[in-house]
C-alpha cells in the first residue's frame, strides 16, 4: 500500500474518532449552550452541562469528565469543589443551585432542570 492511501485510511479513522468524542461529549452535556449571562468559563459550563445531564454526579466522575485528556497530569479531586464554589456564585442570582449530595458529590434538583429545559431549552 503507498503513502498516499495509508495517510486516507488514516485521516478517514481520525475523522470518525473526532465525530465519536464530539458525539460522547455532547452526552456528557460538554455542548450544552448556558446563558451568557451566566458569565461561565467553558470549563464551568461543562460542568454545568455534566449535571444537567444526570441526576447526580460524583466528583470523581467530574474530575474524569473534565481531564479524561490530561491522563498524565490530573489535577487533584478538590478542583471539582472549587470549580463548584465558583458555580454557585455565578448562577445563584438566576434561580439555579447545586446541591451537595453528601458523601456522593453535586447535583441540580429535577425541578431546577426541567424549568431551566423550559425556559432557555438548555436540556
Amino acid at each position: 500500500m503507498d503513502h498516499a492511501k495509508r495517510l486516507e485510511i488514516v485521516e478517514a479513522e481520525n475523522d470518525e474518532l473526532r465525530e465519536r468524542i464530539a458525539q460522547l461529549q455532547e452526552l456528557l452535556g460538554f455542548h450544552e449552550t448556558t446563558p451568557i449571562e451566566w458569565r461561565l468559563t467553558p470549563s464551568e459550563a461543562a460542568v454545568v452541562g455534566f449535571l444537567l445531564k444526570r441526576p447526580m454526579a460524583s466528583k470523581d466522575e467530574i474530575l474524569s469528565a473534565l481531564y479524561s485528556l490530561r491522563p498524565d497530569d490530573p489535577p487533584a479531586v478538590k478542583i471539582v469543589d472549587v470549580f463548584v464554589c465558583k458555580i454557585r456564585k455565578k448562577i445563584k442570582p438566576f434561580g439555579v443551585e447545586i446541591e451537595t449530595v453528601w458523601g456522593q458529590g453535586y447535583r441540580i434538583c429535577s425541578e431546577t432542570r426541567e424549568r431551566l429545559a423550559k425556559e432557555k431549552g438548555l436540556i
